[in-house]
């Protein structure tokens, strides 16, 4: 019959199985096994008094009036700073016309409108995200 080493002995009575007396026989003559049995009995006690709870948190309600609010923004203002755009390139694609370097800003300009129009900081931090526990 094969030596039961200290780790073969745990695993065997972490999972629960019976070796006719050679794990017994083991762990009464190991004393780091019978110390490590303890602890593992203790943490075993520990898990089995501590519930699990469920989230029941609707998300829903917060995303549909996220979505509502995206959704009565009107497309025309989108329109007219496209236009713009298009209209600020082609201006730049003329030949020999140096326009100068405020010109070159526009489409920064415009940009910046956009945000401000639609009321949205892009690279604003959301610090309001907290982990439930």
């Amino acid at each position: 019959m094969k030596e039961l080493s200290c780790e073969d002995v745990l695993m065997a009575a972490a999972n629960g199985e019976e070796n006719d007396g050679q794990l017994a026989a083991h762990i009464a003559g190991c004393t780091n096994c019978q110390y490590e049995l303890k602890q593992l009995q203790a943490l075993d006690h520990l898990f089995a008094g501590h519930t699990f709870s469920e989230s029941s948190a609707d998300l829903w309600p917060a995303i549909e009036k996220g979505i509502a609010k995206r959704s009565a923004l009107s497309w025309r203002p989108f329109a007219v700073i496209g236009l713009l755009l298009i209209v600020h390139k082609l201006l730049e694609m003329l030949p020999a016309q140096d326009l100068g370097m405020m010109f070159k800003l526009v489409p920064l300009i415009i940009v910046a409108l956009l945000f401000v129009f639609i009321k949205e900081n892009p690279f604003r931090i959301n610090t309001e995200l907290v982990l439930e526990r």
